[in-house]
């Protein structure tokens, strides 16, 4: 059974183990809109101005360079604008955009594309990476890029790309966020087994990003297989946990179960008003109001 089909067959044990126990929960609020009939999407990021998302769509199995790959372009109102805006990529996961850029973390490269003419301006490739997985931008340009498989966090600064981060404390890194001098990291966990399931949950961690010192969010620990972090103005964490398809909120001492999705809930995007959720496993994004939280 190859590694895809593990990961498919343990989401689908999930579902049906959970769905009598969310089915409330997951449907006691509903999304503003759906968009349908993607191919895998991986990670949604908004636009500079907000008017607009960028999807990643694998097309193929994960850790497979086919070429495939593409990024969808649709509004915040979910009309899709361009499902094919670029073509020609492997697995693509993990967007992020910093200035008229859209950095895209593409198996073992991370591309970086002008969103003004759709084209590639670049290319870099991470030094013995196995699966680049999310990417995130600070305010002065400089990108992170964790590497789920392999285990580090590269960064891009000033034209060079290289390894920048790697720890026996994080062997899993996934979703990456960047503020304020630090990064939130979202741990897949400890122990990871060939179906990505993992002995040890993951938990969201701080990295001081002069330091290198990592710490746990209390409110985060042992959270889940993490795969989506984002920060809104209210300074509410949210995070995805990957195979269980649930979404929290984090906030101040507290954490809240939000939603209980189906597995493949996976690299999340948000704008003022939305925050958005592409789900993996079923070929869709769909959006939901920050307010409903």
């Amino acid at each position: 059974m190859s590694q895809w089909n593990k990961i498919k067959k343990t989401a689908l044990t999930l579902t049906v183990i959970t769905t009598a126990i969310t089915s409330y929960a997951a449907n006691a609020k509903q999304p503003e809109w759906t968009i349908n009939n993607l191919d895998q999407p991986e990670s949604v990021v908004a636009s500079t101005d907000g008017q607009f998302i960028y999807i990643s769509n694998i097309n193929g199995q994960p850790m497979e360079l086919n070429g495939q790959g593409y990024i969808s372009i649709a509004n915040v109102n979910g009309r899709m604008v361009d499902q094919h805006w670029l073509k020609g990529l492997d697995a693509p996961k993990g967007l992020a955009v910093s200035g008229q850029y859209l950095y895209i973390a593409d198996m073992q490269k991370l591309v970086k594309v002008n969103t003004s003419t759709g084209k590639i301006e670049d290319s870099y490739t991470a030094p013995n990476a196995k699966m680049l997985n999310d990417v995130t931008a600070t305010t002065d340009g400089t990108i992170y890029v964790s590497d789920l498989l392999e285990g580090t966090i590269h960064r891009l600064k000033n034209g060079k790309f290289e390894a920048w981060f790697k720890s026996t404390a994080l062997p899993h890194p996934n979703g990456l966020y960047a503020q304020q001098g630090e990064l939130l990291v979202g741990s897949w966990g400890k122990g990871m087994n060939s179906d990505f399931s993992t002995a040890e949950l993951g938990s969201l961690l701080q990295l001081n990003i002069v330091e290198q010192q990592l710490s746990t969010v209390p409110t985060g620990y042992k959270l889940g297989n993490l795969d989506g972090v984002i920060v809104t103005e209210d300074d509410s964490i949210y995070v995805s946990d990957w195979l269980s398809g649930e979404l929290f909120k984090l906030q101040g001492k507290e954490r809240k179960l939000v939603l209980s999705l189906k597995p493949g809930l996976a690299d999340i995007g948000a704008s003022k008003q939305y925050l958005f959720a592409p789900m993996m496993m079923d070929n869709e994004v769909s959006a939901w109001k920050f307010s409903d939280f």
